[in-house]
């Protein structure tokens, strides 16, 4: 696994062993791929696939433009990522989830700091909680995963995180 950082010095992403992409990248070029999508819609027994690609695309698109915006604006990361759960609010290493009004796509990502997160993965959002659908599962393990992963590497805060950065390179 290695940690890329996506902008700034507040918002990177894990790139898994075996992956071309870290996950920001990987996730943005699945959801608009419209082969994929029109695969996606097939699996989950959406009616109207040329709505649904529609809505995802923009989906995309409007999350691409609000964390660009963020980060071209100084603001803090937290006005997107919220925490997964209640629980999660206090927690070190918090798991979040970001995420935008009406928007289907989600990020998850795990809190360093008041505006330091780093992705772990991403889904389209096709249940009310993350134990009703398979994608979801899937990336709530990875959630853990990666928290696990951060913890055993000594982080704790965003300063041991730049320290493991550090030692990466």
């Amino acid at each position: 696994m290695k940690i890329i950082a996506i902008f700034a010095d507040q918002l990177f992403a894990f790139q898994y062993t075996g992956e071309v992409d870290n996950e920001f990248d990987r996730l943005m070029e699945l959801w608009t791929d419209i082969a994929f999508l029109k695969a996606f819609a097939k699996e989950n027994n959406i009616i109207n696939v040329e709505n649904f690609i529609k809505d995802i695309l923009q989906d995309a698109e409007q999350i691409q433009d609000f964390l660009e915006n963020l980060s071209k604006n100084k603001e803090p990361y937290g006005f997107y990522f919220e925490p997964l759960q209640m629980s999660e609010s206090n927690k070190i290493l918090s798991l979040q989830k970001g995420k935008i009004r009406k928007n289907k796509l989600r990020y998850y990502a795990i809190k360093l700091d008041e505006n330091c997160f780093v992705i772990t993965g991403g889904a389209i959002k096709m249940s009310q909680t993350m134990q009703d659908h398979s994608g979801t599962i899937k990336e709530l393990k990875k959630l853990e995963t990666a928290r696990a992963y951060l913890k055993e590497n000594g982080v704790f805060d965003d300063n041991s995180f730049f320290e493991l950065l550090i030692e990466q390179q």
